[in-house]
């Protein structure tokens, strides 16, 4: 998202609008630390919150005045002769706190620190509902040196920096950016508490107006603020430092790799309202005559705020008097009787803000109840009730259907969400946790699983896998007939030689965990002694390159291990074979070798009997089809070539373009490229004339028929 800088500090350093990028960031820890108070009420005007409040109790509201001077920096608006009006004519960009400093360094480069708490737009432009406020710390420094750390000490914390791009560094931290009316997040930034100039807090600079800002927005000064006590911007790094002066009289190290300055332009404006809040307007009654309605608002702690509620229902006249709130530790709230009339809004002020703050809030019934699920009927039940008895409104389970005199239920549920929203006509809403009543769920359940039946050779290795068993299985146990011993019989996997009698022989797994035991079995059937061992890898094959080939050595005879490889010879390409320990190992053709071989490939299968005492070897011949090559365009204009056309190979192969036949004079090469095209364009080449035909040769056999060459 693009931030614009504040004109105020362009003169300063320009910031181009590049992707912000953070570094990894050491913080120095402080007390009270990094990080504002609290978030005041949302202004009706813009939808931005009144003011941000540090912990030192400092309240700051955002800068937009149009003739105020000192407040510069914020976005433009369309017309600067024109009161502002949202969001028509309003900032893009504005700012409750900002600090800014900056330095030459090395190389005629250039330094910036911008420490500000922002509010701006989602999208970019004012809209209503793009609001968002966020707490920033850039740095940049151009012309540095690449491939080192810069060390940088701000009074918001301590940084370790390098360029991400040659010669700049450029890192930003924006925290605090939320979903649409959530300005919480910017409190967990690094802003706080506010930097303000030194001379802030006892009234005697003329240039604060009696500590009405923190900084006049232009001139650089000392601040004050830091939490860490580091009121400066400091850089340390290799030969930082542009002069032989030393910069940083406090910090131990060479001379040329540190530079610092303790002034700052710094702006903010003191809170002059405290705004309020319109938290809730739930309404109760018991007859049509007897209505009350009960006010809930917030807004600062203290003498000077006024809270007064009053009917703002349009086109109708107040069913009841102005009503003040009475508050304590910044909440306010009052009960107002309104008799037969029920407003549909009201209007809730602050009188002690000059102007006075307001907020409109919608009346709305008060809605209690609980939901329970109870697990041995797989069922739902919401109940509900409002405060509206004397005309009860109907009610809605969001999501699941209305309810019926209060209630709904909801059967065969396997499971329940954690809430339910119930909502009234009234305009009332509850959000009810889930309860569960019932009993527990039973554990998962253990199943064997003994694996597949086998058929074997006598005396061959058997690996027994009970690993697929389900649930969780605490033991495994596998039991055999006289005659077989098992090796690991206490776990997942084990093993036996086979007997040298042939037959079935059953096997059985048992596993055992909290919810019991569970057994399954399998059968090895050991095979009669083996004829003597036969390879055969199977038929020759022909095959279009990049297509799957699988070998065949299944009708060997005798085999109890098979070992396939590639008997590769000059320029023919390598390739890798999946399982070439098995009877059918697979491997894809390859597209092509350059220079190109078009003859097969070779692959040699060998077989061992179960003693190993039987080798015997075979061979099999895979071959490629030729590609098929299509011209669809031949030109020969003004002594230059174009032949144009298609290989059935989209393969990167360099295809030959010759005048009148194979053995005619070349006229030019090109790639396939990957949708199967190619385009012989030569810078030079023999000379067409009527009737010529050109052919086109690849490298994977395939050869196009004659094309007459047009002539321009």
């Amino acid at each position: 998202m693009r931030r614009p800088t504040a004109a105020a500090l362009a003169a300063v350093v320009l910031l181009p609008a590049v992707a912000a990028v953070t570094a990894s960031a050491a913080i120095v820890g402080g007390t009270p630390g990094p990080g504002l108070a609290q978030v005041g009420p949302v202004n009706a005007t813009d939808g931005y919150p009144v003011w941000y409040k540090d912990k030192n109790g400092l309240r700051l509201e955002r800068c937009v005045d149009l003739a105020d001077p000192r407040c510069p920096a914020r976005g433009a608006v369309p017309d600067e002769t024109a009161p502002l009006s949202f969001p028509d004519n309003y900032p893009d960009e504005s700012f409750y706190a900002m600090a800014a400093a900056n330095l030459d360094t090395a190389n005629a480069g250039k330094a910036l620190v911008d420490i500000a708490l922002e509010g701006a737009f989602a999208a970019g432009p004012p809209v209503e509902g793009d609001q968002i406020v966020f707490a920033r710390l850039r740095i940049k420094i151009t012309n540095a040196r690449d491939g080192v750390d810069y060390r940088v000490t701000t009074p918001v914390g301590t940084k370790t920096v390098r360029t991400n791009k040659p010669g700049l560094v450029f890192d930003t931290e924006d925290i605090g950016i939320g979903g649409q009316g959530d300005f919480t997040g910017a409190l967990a930034g690094r802003i706080g508490p506010f930097l303000t100039w030194s001379t802030f807090g006892d009234r005697s600079d003329p240039a604060l107006s009696s500590d009405a800002y923190i900084g006049d927005g232009v001139t650089p000064h000392a601040v004050k603020g830091s939490p860490y006590g580091t009121n400066v911007f400091r850089i340390e790094g290799p030969g930082i430092n542009p002069t032989a002066a030393d910069a940083c009289p406090t910090v131990g190290g060479p001379v040329p790799d540190c530079v610092e300055t303790a002034l700052f332009t710094v702006q903010g404006k003191v809170a002059t309202t405290a705004g309020v809040t319109a938290e809730r307007a739930t309404y109760a009654r018991s007859s049509a005559s007897a209505a009350v309605v009960d006010v809930f608002a917030s807004s600062e702690p203290g003498d000077v705020q006024a809270i007064e509620v009053a009917d703002a229902t349009p086109g109708v006249s107040a069913a009841f008097d102005p009503t003040d709130l009475p508050g304590a530790a910044g909440h306010y709230f009052a009960r107002v009787d309104v008799g037969s009339v029920l407003p549909q809004q009201l209007q809730v002020s602050n009188v002690g803000d000059v102007p006075p703050s307001r907020r409109t809030v919608r009346v709305a019934d008060r809605l209690t109840g609980e939901a329970v699920y109870d697990t041995d009927h797989r069922s739902l039940t919401v109940t509900a009730g409002s405060s509206d008895t004397a005309e009860p409104p109907a009610l809605t389970v969001v999501g699941w259907g209305a309810m019926a005199s209060g209630s709904l239920v909801v059967d065969d549920l396997p499971a329940p969400p954690p809430s339910v929203t119930v909502t009234s006509a009234a305009g009332g809403s509850l959000v009810l946790p889930v309860t569960v009543d019932g009993g527990a769920r039973a554990p998962i359940p253990v199943v064997a699983q003994a694996g597949p039946d086998q058929v074997v050779q006598a005396g061959q290795t058997v690996r027994l896998d009970g690993s697929a068993s389900r649930g969780p299985v605490a033991t495994f146990a596998w039991t055999s007939p006289g005659g077989i011993s098992v090796v690991d019989p206490d776990r997942a996997q084990a093993s036996f030689t086979a007997p040298a009698a042939a037959g079935d022989y059953v096997l059985s797994l048992t596993v055992t965990g909290r919810s019991g035991t569970s057994t399954a079995t399998l059968t090895v059937t050991v095979l009669p002694p083996a004829p003597e061992v036969v390879a055969d890898a199977g038929p020759a094959q022909t095959v279009q390159r990049g297509t799957r080939v699988t070998l065949d050595g299944s009708r060997s005879v005798g085999a109890a291990t098979y070992a396939w490889r590639q008997l590769a010879g000059p320029g023919d390409p390598v390739v890798t074979m999946t399982a070439a320990d098995t009877a059918r190992p697979s491997f894809t053709f390859p597209f092509f070798a350059y220079p190109a071989s078009n003859g097969p490939l070779t692959f040699e299968l060998t077989v061992r009997d179960v003693g190993a005492t039987s080798t015997r070897t075979a061979q099999v011949t895979v071959t490629p089809t030729a590609d098929v090559v299509r011209i669809t365009t031949a030109r020969y204009t003004g002594g230059k070539w174009r032949v144009d056309g298609t290989s059935s190979v989209a393969a990167g192969q360099n295809v030959v373009a010759h005048l009148g036949s194979l053995a005619g004079p070349v006229v030019g090469r090109s790639v396939v490229d990957a949708t199967g095209a190619f385009s012989v364009r030569p810078a030079t080449g023999p000379v067409a004339t009527a009737g010529s035909v050109v052919v086109v040769e690849s490298p994977l056999g395939g050869v196009s028929a004659p094309f007459t060459v047009a002539l321009k």
